[in-house]
């Protein structure tokens, strides 16, 4: 055991490289190892982006082509980088990074599972991280920092993590010192602008002993002074049959101290504090051999800026409303597929202009520089994106008009990062006149890239009081690598008929009155995307949802191993409705189960099965005459028997579904051919 904690420089844990950028996970999240719960650090203390930074320097120093030389240098390391230049070129927009270069695929890196080091001296890549909270306990409940408890042991740092105190104790009548691990709190302080802090214990003492019954108005915790000059602060529990923080007491030991006597904790997720405004993940937590942490590290206070909200809430580190990422999911496209032909030829011309300054003919660098500033002077004519969900509306539609509208041949140029096949003509006659395009996609790379995350609530558009943060701590101008994650797997694309779309005329009032329904703030942002998807979302969704559940049956793999990508817009120069329904490599069905769906056989009894079993539901008629239920009652005729998936394969939390809009016998987008399918 001694061999295994002397070995154990490093604090490291294995951590999915698939959770380090999710949903859930990323920089500022909290994740729960071995040792306790750290607080993932802003990308610029990410090992191998910063390898990338100081490759692409020396390239600068060597005057080396830099994008070349790096990914040359990087791969030596074992650092690849995403050849999607169609999220480069969106992340530049979207987070003003103008001078970014490099999508950096997070790599991976095999963790020993016995001495926690990382195998072949890969540790300088290692992604860094911080404890949060900073408050221990001993054994008898006695709480310190994360600093004090540090500054306790001693000199010998080295042998200080995982975090211990020294004890003595009684063996065979002879005093024996040992050590004993420390508890780590399980308390943060959580703020809708994205600060999280350590819970500060003993100003709340000193709080509640001298206004022990001002509960209603926000106290600035964060500015008060300790209870004493030294605080011993202990949590104990009452000997009165209560539970949680109601049978807990807070006290502080130190004689003389005026908070000796102690208060209750009882209504403590209530109190409303103050923000102070920190930033812990945007601390600098040093070098590989620092593994316990810089002093500014272990300091209870990190980097800081004004903030002043009183909204915040007290939470457990093991609460769900801690971290709320946006992601930005790509499918690769070839540029051939999206790029404006300006685009094209202005890297045409830079390929000349490089050979040109190489062969030093400067007369005809001119004239090639000229020609590609008027190109992008042209270019930067064009009306941007005016917010997100603009953005993302037009960022999915250069995937739905390549898939939907371009030639096989075309989509099929890298056949490496994706390849299709149009399995339209295997509909049937009754299939057929609702379906635009129908492609079997044999094989599909997916990249994300997280933009930022919140707290508290998840950012629900331009109207929300959520502030999103930033993964990274720099100006935005700075940046010159990202992380991102690549996944590979296959999937079936359904583009509707958009002309029968058009034509076709639902009970638009039964959705009116879904949107009218009165509904809590949170709802608000949820409900203004669901009236600009209007009914045709809902088709969409639900027709998504059913194939899913279907594929399940039919297949035998759960929901959970499929993913939803919807192209649903009513702007004339963004129209598009359709689906993409994949699973991505390591899940059940990646292997060739999801696009055998697609012969013509299969496909057509895919479809058929789904709308029939679209007209059962266990809960009907409730279900089916329903005006709302579901999050936000914003679900129709749709619930957990008959249209719901795994919320991990959902790309909007199991709302906007609706049976009726599909198969009503009088309203509905298949009520032509739904007797003829029995």
């Amino acid at each position: 055991m001694a061999k295994k904690e002397s070995l154990n420089r490093h604090a490291n844990e294995a951590v999915s490289k698939y959770k380090l950028l999710s949903a859930y996970g990323g920089p500022g999240s909290l994740i729960h190892t071995g040792y306790g719960s750290v607080i993932i650090s802003c990308i610029e203390e990410w090992g191998f982006l910063i390898k990338v930074n100081e490759i692409y320097q020396h390239s600068l120093q060597l005057r080396k082509e830099p994008e070349a030389y790096v990914k040359e240098q990087a791969g030596l390391h074992g650092i690849y980088f995403s050849n999607d230049e169609r999220l480069l070129r969106e992340l530049k927009g979207s987070k003003a990074t103008e001078n970014l270069l490099f999508l950096t695929l997070v790599p991976n890196i095999e963790v020993d599972d016995f001495y926690r080091t990382i195998d072949d001296n890969r540790t300088f890549l290692a992604v860094n991280s911080q404890f949060l909270p900073k408050v221990f306990f001993d054994r008898r409940d006695h709480l310190k920092t994360y600093q004090q408890w540090h500054t306790l042991w001693g000199t010998d740092h080295d042998k200080f993590f995982p975090p211990k105190y020294r004890q003595n104790f009684q063996r065979n009548g002879n005093p024996v010192e040992g050590t004993v691990l420390l508890k780590q709190d399980n308390i943060v302080l959580l703020c809708k602008n994205g600060h999280i802090s350590d819970f500060p214990w003993s100003s709340f003492l000193r709080w509640r002993t001298v206004q022990p019954h001002d509960l209603s108005n926000p106290v600035e915790l964060y500015n008060m002074p300790s209870c004493c000059d030294r605080p011993d602060i202990q949590i104990s529990e009452t000997a009165a049959n209560a539970t949680g923080f109601d049978g807990k007491w807070l006290k502080c030991n130190t004689p003389g101290c005026e908070c000796n006597r102690g208060v209750s904790l009882k209504g403590i997720m209530s109190v409303k504090i103050v923000c102070p405004g920190h930033r812990p993940w945007e601390s600098e937590t040093g070098g590989a051999e620092s593994y316990y942490g810089k002093a500014e590290v272990r300091r209870t206070q990190p980097r800081t800026e004004l903030c002043r909200r009183d909204d915040t809430r007290i939470a457990l580190t093991t609460g769900n409303n801690l971290y709320f990422a946006r992601t930005l999911t790509s499918i690769f496209m070839p540029p051939e597929l999206f790029k404006d032909a300006r685009e094209l030829q202005i890297r045409d011309l830079e390929i000349e202009l490089q050979k040109a300054m190489e062969s030093r003919q400067f007369a005809l660098c001119g004239e090639l520089q000229e020609k590609i500033e008027v190109l992008r002077a042209d270019l930067s004519t064009d009306v941007p994106a005016t917010n997100d969900e603009d953005r993302d509306n037009r960022f999915r539609y250069q995937e739905y008009n390549a898939l939907a509208n371009s030639s096989v041949e075309l989509i099929n140029i890298s056949r490496n990062d994706l390849l299709v096949n149009d399995v339209t003509f295997n509909l049937d006659s009754l299939f057929r006149p609702y379906f635009h395009r129908i492609l079997r996609i044999d094989r599909l790379k997916i990249t994300s890239a997280q933009l930022d995350f919140s707290r508290v609530e998840p950012y629900e558009g331009s109207g929300s009081d959520i502030l999103n943060r930033n993964v990274f701590r720099s100006r935005p101008e700075e940046v010159l690598a990202y992380p991102v994650v690549e996944n590979f797997g296959e999937g079936i694309f359904i583009a509707f008929d958009q002309v029968l779309i058009q034509s076709w005329n639902t009970d638009v009032e039964r959705f009116g009155r879904l949107f009218r329904r009165r509904r809590n703030r949170f709802a608000t942002g949820a409900t203004l995307f669901g009236q600009t998807g209007n009914w045709q979302l809902y088709m969409v969704h639900t027709f998504s949802h059913l194939i899913m559940r279907e594929l399940e049956f039919r297949c035998g793999y759960p929901t959970a191993s499929l993913s939803e990508r919807l192209f649903v817009s009513n702007d004339e120069e963004t129209k598009m409705y359709g689906c993409l329904i994949y699973t991505a490599e390591g899940a059940e069905g990646s292997m060739g189960g999801l696009i055998a769906q697609t012969r013509e056989g299969n496909l057509n009894d895919l479809f058929r099965s789904a709308l029939l079993r679209a007209t059962i539901c266990n809960s009907d008629p409730l279900c089916w005459k329903s005006e709302g239920q579901g999050l936000f009652e914003l679900n129709l005729a749709s619930c957990f028997a008959c249209g719901l998936v795994s919320e991990t394969s959902c790309e909007h939390r199991n709302i906007y579904l609706d049976r009726q809009v599909l198969i009503d016998q009088d309203n509905g987008f298949f009520k032509e051919i739904m007797n003829l399918l029995k």
